[in-house]
């Protein structure tokens, strides 16, 4: 199953940069402060001595303009390497996300991270998008193959992939999905080769990251040794042709003379 947890990196804690957006009178003073720091600043530089003073006055007058053109609050400046951070509605991005349509959620999640860097850093964010991921997977699965079954496995035996594609002759095959944050490892190979063999049915593993090499070498070895198990790499609708071509060619491999072209 998607494993959100696969990354070195640490999340941040669960109230870490929250907030509430400014008030347009609040904008208003942020840019008017902005201004005035930033231009006693310039002027400063060539009236006194004291330049890490004027330097100070800049720094300041950029943050305030900084938080006139995003609306947010000023959450922590850093001196040395200048961090900023601003206070966002990450949480409530990330709730609304749960409830969304999948694409929704999609759009709304990259727009996250995009407004907001670090909360790809959030444990709550790497979870949400695993489980947006699945769902969007499942979603093309059933547009792409509308006469076949595409059933979740969440509530059956652990021992099953995270799909069952099911055609119309009831022949089946697994599907596993892996949203993660670095290459797919030989390991992961290891779990579809299990779930593979315990099933006596083929095995599809969608990720949104491409194999490392010994991965595909491990792959390469199981399938000549006859195991029925596949890789596909899914990150959106540009490669869903590869993923039904992935589908088909599993299911010609195990003999079931799929017929959707």
């Amino acid at each position: 199953m998607s494993d959100p947890t696969q990354s070195t990196e640490e999340p941040t804690g669960a109230n870490e940069g929250e907030g509430d957006p400014l008030s347009g009178w609040a904008r208003f003073a942020a840019g008017a402060a902005g201004l005035a720091l930033s231009g006693a600043g310039s002027v400063a530089v060539f009236v006194t001595d004291n330049q890490a003073g004027s330097v100070a006055l800049v720094l300041g007058g950029i943050v305030f303009l900084l938080m006139l053109i995003s609306g947010n609050p000023l959450l922590s400046l850093g001196h040395g390497e200048t961090q900023m951070r601003f206070a966002t509605r990450r949480r409530r991005v990330i709730r609304e996300a749960e409830e969304a349509s999948p694409h929704e959620a999609r759009s709304a999640l990259e727009t996250l991270s995009a407004i907001d860097p670090r909360a790809s850093q959030d444990i709550e964010f790497i979870r949400t998008s695993a489980v947006v991921y699945e769902r969007l997977v499942q979603a093309e699965l059933m547009r792409l193959f509308p006469e076949f079954s595409v059933a979740n496995n969440a509530n059956n035996s652990p021992s099953l992939a995270d799909f069952t594609i099911l055609t119309p002759d009831r022949h089946a095959i697994f599907v596993e999905l892996k949203s993660l944050r670095s290459p797919v490892s030989a390991n992961v190979i290891k779990q579809v080769m299990g779930v593979a063999a315990a099933s006596l049915s083929g095995c599809l593993l969608v990720s949104n990251q491409r194999l490392t090499q010994s991965a595909n070498t491990l792959l390469h070895m199981a399938q000549r040794g006859g195991t029925a198990a596949s890789f596909v790499q899914w990150r959106d609708e540009v490669d869903s042709d590869a993923l039904k071509g992935a589908v088909l060619s599993l299911l010609r491999e195990m003999g079931h003379g799929a017929s959707n072209g």
